[in-house]
């Protein structure tokens, strides 16, 4: 029995695919642009963007 040789790219893609969700969203291209400028300027991903923003509005 041929032992199969580990992936880590094959990992990693299905570490992903069982762990995150994918979705897209079309904006205007100034709204692309101010969530662009502002998690570059917070040095936040777009995910941990919308789990901020989530916060404030499910907190007010």
């Amino acid at each position: 029995m041929e032992k199969k040789k580990f992936n880590a790219t094959e990992y990693k893609r299905e570490y992903a695919k069982s762990h995150y969700k994918h979705f897209s969203v079309s904006v205007a291209p100034e709204l692309k642009e101010r969530l662009d400028s502002y998690c570059r300027d917070m040095k936040i991903s777009k995910s941990e963007f919308i789990k901020r923003a989530l916060d404030v509005l499910e907190n007010q």
